[in-house]
């Protein structure tokens, strides 16, 4: 606030009076009465009524200039500042009480595979039906006798370690048409389950195996796949010799012919198991018993092919195809024949196809000890050597 003069002491003259005492002994007519010189009064300085505006006016002029220096020197400054990329820091790792969760695998279908690190011997059989193999009945008996010819084939090939199992027939051919028209019948769900204990009981693998009939394919496989997708050491087998897809015989009658589209969806079907599952990679044996109709000229006739393009087989890495070669000796010149079949339906078309990696090779204890049984040496010795092994009556 500024401060004002009060209105009367502004109106009074600046003038100054000498105050002349009086004394008793002087006369008041002795005395000088001429005026005084009094000397004329002086201009008065000027004095500013407003200082705190003037401090207000000189507080704007320096902002102003503070102001124009920031703008003129600062700001460009700190716009080249901030051109300068920032760099990056990395963060310090900070130590705490939880610990860093170990990622979870990918998961391998090679893991635990029986191929090709393991050969195979087993025992086949329809169950009760004792001509057919010697697993028919699940004994004691049976075990030891499976157990020693395993052994057998251990000590001659030990670098390949011998898993034992049983191919059970589970979709049995019939002579007679049955209540579906199909020529074939399954086995009960609970004959199935006695199989499949007594193999988790005693480290054995089980083969299901298809004979089909007139069944539709699929529907069939289909039917049976939980198993497989249920019990790592469950696998499959399919027999064409017994397969009518396009119903135009009779199991044990007529002679098939099947074609690789009919057995490429079992294929890729078992090929899905292992990733959807997680169970190891399975074997799916396809059992051969006549020729192949590549390069014949009619490769569609029963009587001269089993399997009419079998160049067109699937490969898929993710099952183990095995062809199985699967004829039934028992006459002179039995084991020349089955040499050559294995020959040629094995070694030779595996390289002139290349849909399928291994081999299997199948005996009969009663029908070719009529002439000679092939000993484990001999079979070891067809090239190349039987991965899968089986044993039949």
């Amino acid at each position: 606030m500024d401060y004002y003069p009060p209105p009367e002491e502004r109106s009074l003259p600046r003038t100054q009076f000498r105050n002349i005492p009086l004394t008793p002994s002087q006369d008041i007519t002795s005395l000088d009465t001429r005026p005084l010189s009094i000397p004329p009064p002086q201009k008065p300085r000027r004095v500013s009524r407003h200082p705190r505006g003037h401090f207000a006016i000189v507080f704007l002029l320096s902002m102003c200039l503070i102001i124009i220096v920031s703008a003129t020197i600062i700001v460009p400054a700190l716009k080249t500042r901030s051109m300068v990329p920032i760099p990056t820091v990395t963060p310090r790792a900070i130590a705490t009480s939880t610990p860093t969760p170990t990622p979870t695998p990918v998961f391998d279908p090679s893991q635990g595979a029986v191929l090709p690190t393991h050969r195979v011997i087993a025992f086949y059989a329809v169950p009760s039906a004792e001509p057919t193999g010697p697993a028919y009945e699940l004994t004691d008996t049976m075990l030891a006798a499976l157990r020693d010819q395993g052994a057998d084939y251990e000590q001659l090939d030990p670098r390949h370690p011998v898993q034992l199992g049983i191919d059970l027939v589970v979709s049995v051919p019939d002579a007679f048409p049955g209540p579906q028209n199909s020529y074939s019948h399954h086995v009960d769900a609970g004959t199935i389950q006695s199989y499949i204990d007594f193999c988790s009981k005693n480290d054995l693998l089980l083969f299901l195996d298809l004979n089909f009939g007139l069944s539709p394919i699929m529907d069939e496989v289909h039917f049976f796949l939980p198993y497989l997708e249920k019990y790592a050491f469950v696998h499959m087998a399919i027999d064409p010799e017994w397969m009518f897809p396009r119903r135009n015989g009779i199991p044990g009658v007529n002679l098939s012919n099947v074609r690789a589209a009919d057995l490429n969806p079992i294929i890729e079907a078992i090929a899905a198991i292992p990733m959807q599952y997680h169970v190891p990679r399975k074997i799916l044996v396809i059992h051969q018993y006549r020729p192949d109709g590549d390069g014949l000229k009619d490769p569609y006739d029963p009587g001269q092919a089993e399997i009419a393009d079998k160049r067109n087989l699937l490969f898929d890495p993710r099952v183990d195809v095995v062809i199985h070669v699967d004829s039934v000796g028992g006459y002179p010149g039995d084991i020349q024949d089955k040499r050559l079949q294995y020959s040629e339906w094995v070694q030779q078309d595996i390289v002139k196809y290349g849909n399928f990696l291994y081999g299997g090779f199948k005996l009969f204890y009663q029908h070719e000890a009529k002439i000679r049984l092939m000993t484990p040496k001999e079979v070891l010795s067809l090239n190349p050597p039987p991965m899968v092994v089986t044993y039949g009556n």
